[in-house]
């Protein structure tokens, strides 16, 4: 009897996901939002943003995410501008404040509006 053949004769253990379980995305979504989203999770290096000012996009988070030095240290911060939901930042480098370039509402390195062109307050 093949290797192959033996193995379909193996019945699932009880204990174990069906395998379409592994496969499926519906089910690694609701993995992912169950386990990990909630969490703490590991997002960068110190390395990555080692001088005050300097800024990192992640890319495994479409760009939505950055870390950035500040003088307090290290925040992860939304790259999202609040004003249109455009990305300010891409990729690395070194910023006095995070400027969105449709609009220019600006902020400043913890994430704290600044400023909003024709707006008062």
């Amino acid at each position: 009897m093949s290797d192959v053949a033996r193995l379909r004769q193996v019945l699932p253990a009880r204990s174990q996901l069906p395998v379409s379980w592994y496969f499926d995305a519906e089910h690694f979504a609701l993995e992912k939002r169950l386990l990990f989203d909630a969490g703490a999770n590991y997002v960068g290096h110190s390395l990555m943003v080692p001088n005050v000012g300097d800024y990192h996009t992640l890319a495994w988070t479409d760009h939505s995410r950055m870390l950035v030095r500040n003088d307090a240290g290290i925040d992860l911060l939304s790259n999202v501008c609040r004003h249109r939901q455009a990305i300010m930042l891409e990729g690395r480098g070194n910023a006095q404040n995070i400027v969105c370039p449709l609009h220019c509402w600006t902020y400043d390195l913890k994430g704290e509006l600044l400023g909003a062109p024709h707006f008062a307050e």
